[in-house]
């Protein structure tokens, strides 16, 4: 077994782990538990590990693929002012920094 994904939380690892599996890549989704772990304790978010080294390549592609496809979707769900350069969410119908309507 090996690493492919580091998730920041236990639903984008779920995300990626049935990416991973809807491709016919089996995985698994460890430190399910370790993120309530908070204070002193160093917290490793969830991490998807692939069954068969061999799916390694593969997997990593696909876990790249739908890192840009996440990149893209939230840049499409924000509107950027040309007046003050800030990025404000799509259902804005005004910067919220500057108050000009886009």
């Amino acid at each position: 077994m090996k690493p492919v994904y580091h998730a920041a939380t236990l639903v984008d690892a779920q995300v990626f782990a049935d990416c991973l599996e809807g491709n016919g890549i089996p995985c698994v989704v460890l430190q399910q538990n370790a993120v309530g772990g908070l204070g002193e304790l160093p917290v490793i978010g969830p991490e998807v590990w692939i069954r068969r080294d061999e799916d390694q390549v593969r997997a990593i592609e696909l876990v790249a693929m739908l890192e840009r496809d996440i990149a893209a979707q939230r840049d499409d769900l924000q509107r950027h002012c040309e007046h003050c350069n800030e990025t404000s969410p799509a259902g804005f119908d005004i910067c919220w920094r500057c108050g000009r309507a886009f």
